[in-house]
């Protein structure tokens, strides 16, 4: 997947841990996504009585993978444990109308059917290395913050690039705690992946959308993947032992995982910007997109399939930010958020040195929100290509014409996703193949096209340029139905010679690319210098004024990159009765027939057909108190020996606002219990081939 431009709000990564120390004293309970060069040893050993013995937190980090979301290796053979939804994007790529793999699932029985899945690669955290003071050297003396910035950026670079010349190694700079720390992550990529076993979307995702977000869950949210290296399983020393007696409740359980994001120490006025306009805005595309794929999905059945996962990832997107934008409109979050920045900005403004250096970050971010609120149908229309969500075509068009006009520059000069050290996982990725289905990215062209002409008016420079008068239809028939851009060969033919016959090519989707592009580049920049720079200079010193204030005991907010997590197996209070830490099989069909076996809580045939093979009291999903977010789905969870017992696939309803102020009352991480996985696979899948390896693997 490429990256995509940044043009919206960019918050930044800050001490989460300040929140808590700034207004109570201390971190809330099993608060903390923990950096792995930063470990939380003494809280470990204060909290729970536990001291991980010589090599435990890196052979769980080792064990650990990312897989654009998280992940671990099971068996030495490269056999990899992550989420269905995880790999449903590459399910999908891998069905056609005769082999529905989404609907019916799947399972190689032999390594020789285990399927390639074109672009994807997954990499494993090898090393770390802190980097700050050579980018903070790259940056000194800069008079503003927006050639501090670049200066920044350029280092970051070099750094990447220096890391795959030298190592051969893919080396990621990641910025934490605001910009206050920045460290080199080094990553040995696996690039031949290949599905092993998905169970049906019905198993996986039992409950459908009523049920999303929700506990108790009853769901086999589970997949097997295979890294390969030179046409063999990839023999992988470090990977997680099972245990097949499971967890059970009180147990202290470690979470090893990619968490997407997280923003709680946003400012104030930060929050109150999200409040009043990004969420609402982002709610009502979300809400939008998902009523047009719905009806295209009604049009048959083979429409149906093609929108299943779109329209999967589109409904838990909306799903989770409603839960994120209910938590910013509790006042008590918001009360709580305003004391503790109180407490942080009274404890700089008593110190003369302090409020000298730091004082002035607040006021600088209010005047960055300020501008972004008046620039909001910029960011809301010109952020990316009409069109351009989940892998399109016009993403595919614009990555193109960017790759050939950022290869022309000097490395520093670039955009990001396209720096030398970057360009191998961008082009593996535009010569893949994929299904592409030109009637649903039509559809989805001409609305956004539509969408845009309506907020931006029709007499806008950007939308005269894409529409030039003509209706949206017209237009994306034109393009979709005339590219060539769906065919992988065309693709590769267009990047050979870095990319010769792109600057000529006529194909007509990418000469709307070029007209689009000029347009999305200065609305990048002018984001990045008004908000992106400002926002990274300030919550760089704010970040700066809270280890000042409060020493350095803190983790950074989630960026994506590895982390470590801890809590309890546990249940929590509601409404007025007690939740339960485990549900099991018996759950599972109980829950079924109550909704009269049919519609999002049917069986599966084999569920009901192998009723009487499961043992019914196997546990199947549980909870526990780590903290995660989006993005940990997929990841381990593994006890006090580092055994896995349990596959996290989401949060409950309660934790969406944990993106923003920690609390474990009732939030918990939801996650697949190993003798659930174990008992699927042996009496429900006929899979006897995967246990035996991972027990196997397991003595």
């Amino acid at each position: 997947m490429t990256k995509k431009w940044n043009t919206g709000f960019r918050t930044a990564a800050l001490v989460a841990g300040l929140v808590a120390l700034g207004a109570a004293g201390g971190y809330r309970a099993d608060e903390g996504m923990w950096l792995y060069e930063r470990p939380p040893l003494e809280l470990l050993k204060e909290r729970h009585g536990f001291e991980p013995p010589p090599g435990w937190m890196d052979h769980l980090r080792l064990s650990s993978v990312n897989v654009y979301a998280s992940a671990s290796f099971v068996s030495p053979d490269g056999l990899i444990l992550t989420n269905h939804h995880v790999a449903l994007s590459s399910v999908q790529r891998l069905s056609t109308p005769e082999h529905n793999y989404v609907r019916d699932g799947f399972y190689a029985a032999t390594r020789e059917a285990e399927i390639p899945i074109p672009g994807l690669a997954v990499k494993v955290l090898v090393s770390i290395e802190d980097v700050t003071s050579r980018v903070e050297a790259a940056a000194a003396g800069a008079p503003t913050p927006q050639q501090a910035l670049k200066k920044r950026e350029a280092a970051i670079a070099a750094l990447e690039a220096e890391c795959l010349k030298n190592t051969g190694l893919k080396g990621e700079v990641v910025a934490l705690f605001g910009g206050a720390r920045y460290h080199l992550y080094r990553y040995r990529e696996y690039t031949d992946v290949r599905l092993v076993f998905a169970p049906e979307l019905q198993a996986a995702f039992f409950g459908g959308d009523s049920d999303n977000f929700t506990y108790p869950r009853y769901d086999l949210d589970f997949a097997f993947l295979r890294a390969y290296e030179n046409g063999k399983p990839a023999r992988v020393d470090h990977y997680l032992k099972v245990n097949p007696a499971g967890t059970k409740e009180g147990d202290l359980v470690f979470v090893s995982g990619h968490p997407g994001r997280t923003d709680r120490l946003a400012t104030l006025d930060a929050l109150r910007y999200y409040r009043d306009v990004t969420f609402p805005h982002r709610l009502e595309d979300l809400r939008h997109r998902e009523a047009l794929l719905t009806a295209y999905s009604e049009r048959g059945a083979e429409e149906a399939r093609r929108a299943r996962t779109y329209l999967y990832f589109l409904a838990n997107s909306k799903k989770a930010n409603e839960g994120e934008f209910a938590g910013l409109n509790d006042p008590a979050l918001m009360e709580r958020k305003r004391q503790a920045e109180e407490s942080l900005r009274k404890a700089v403004e008593a110190d003369p040195a302090l409020a000298a250096r730091y004082a002035s970050a607040w006021t600088d971010l209010e005047k960055a929100y300020a501008w972004a609120r008046d620039h909001e149908k910029e960011r809301r229309f010109l952020a990316q290509i009409p069109g351009g969500n989940w892998g399109s075509l016009p993403g595919a068009a614009i990555s193109l014409v960017l790759y050939d006009m950022e290869t022309r520059k000097p490395d520093a000069d670039r955009l990001p996703g396209y720096h030398e050290a970057e360009l191998p996982a961008l082009l593996r990725n535009l010569k893949a193949p994929r299904p592409t289905y030109k009637d649903m990215e039509e559809l989805l062209l001409a609305d956004d096209l539509a969408r845009i002409r309506e907020g931006l008016g029709a007499s806008h420079p950007y939308v005269q340029a894409l529409l030039g008068g003509r209706e949206p239809q017209e237009v994306a028939r034109e393009v979709i139905q005339g590219t060539r851009l769906d065919s992988a060969e065309f693709r590769a033919s267009l990047l050979q010679k870095k990319g010769k016959a792109l600057a000529s090519s006529q194909d007509p989707l990418l000469l709307f690319a070029r007209k689009a592009e000029p347009f999305l580049r200065a609305n990048r920049l002018a984001f990045k210098e008004n908000l992106d720079a400002v926002e990274e200079e300030a919550y760089t010193r704010i970040a700066q004024a809270g280890f000042a204030v409060y020493g350095e005991r803190a983790y950074p907010d989630a960026t994506g990159t590895l982390r470590l997590a801890f809590g309890v197996v546990s249940g929590y209070p509601f409404a007025t009765t007690l939740v339960p830490p485990f549900t099991t099989f018996y759950g599972l069909y109980d829950r079924a027939y109550s909704f009269g076996d049919k519609g999002e809580f049917v069986l599966t045939a084999r569920e009901r057909e192998r009723r009487d093979r499961v043992r019914l009291e196997t546990p199947l999903n549980f909870v526990c108190t780590a903290d995660i977010t989006g993005g940990n789905s997929g990841s381990p969870v593994v006890d006090r020996e580092g055994r896995l017992v349990g596959l996290v696939f989401d949060g409950n309803a309660q934790s969406h606002p944990n993106t923003f102020v920690y609390d474990e009352a009732q939030a918990r991480c939801v996650a697949v219990d190993i003798r659930g996985i174990l008992e699927a696979l042996d009496k429900l899948y006929d899979a006897h081939p995967l246990v035996e390896e991972m027990v196997k693997a397991s003595p």
